[in-house]
């Protein structure tokens, strides 16, 4: 089978911007509401510092697509899952509120859960501010990080995140095989490929 992918790389047409004052959780509150019916923009908290992401067509497809493989990789192995999505992991005592591309609960006690065991990025602009430190404060077991075809991996320590090489989460994932699948330039022959290979 010839595999297509897509040359160059998808170019990002996203956008970060850290605003440069401290804002209360009350006016991050405030302008959340101002936005909500802002589809496009994304804003995330971290004790007083405010981040906005504007989001792209390009960042929504391999989020769906992502989607849809590992919905493909937890039916063929039998893995029991509750996808969160980007459900806003939000706490004033936290000091934090941040929504992650995509997430999942895993486990018998997935639905009591308040707190997703795997978060998902989807990286076009880098910076902003120290993402794991959102996902630590909420225990958010592993988060992955998608940039550039690559995936990055951290996992929850005694002492923060600790990065790692394969899912301790889902140790038969191949991660290689998820990322060349992302980057070919057909979504339908992608999640063939991604069947049949997971198949073998």
């Amino acid at each position: 089978m010839t595999i297509a992918t897509s040359s160059p790389p998808i170019l990002a047409t996203e956008q970060r911007f850290v605003f440069p004052i401290l804002m209360s959780w009350e006016q991050f509150k405030a302008l959340d509401t101002l936005l909500e019916k802002t589809r496009s923009v994304r804003l995330a908290y971290l004790d007083g510092r405010v981040e906005m992401m504007t989001l792209s067509a390009e960042h929504e497809t391999i989020k769906c697509l992502l989607a849809l493989l590992l919905g493909l990789f937890f039916l063929e192995k039998d893995i029991s899952f509750t996808p969160t999505g980007s459900a806003t992991l939000e706490a004033e005592e936290k000091g934090t509120s941040k929504e992650p591309d995509l997430s999942y609960r895993f486990g018998e006690e997935r639905r009591q859960k308040d707190s997703p065991d795997l978060a998902i990025e989807i990286v076009f602009t880098s910076g902003g501010l120290n993402v794991l430190e959102y996902y630590r404060r909420f225990k958010v077991s592993e988060v992955w990080f998608w940039e550039d075809g690559v995936f990055s991996l951290y996992h929850l320590q005694a002492g923060g995140y600790q990065q790692i090489e394969q899912s301790d989460l889902l140790p038969d994932l191949d991660l290689a095989l998820l990322s060349q699948c992302l980057q070919m330039s057909e979504e339908k022959e992608a999640l063939k490929f991604f069947r049949a290979s997971i198949r073998n």
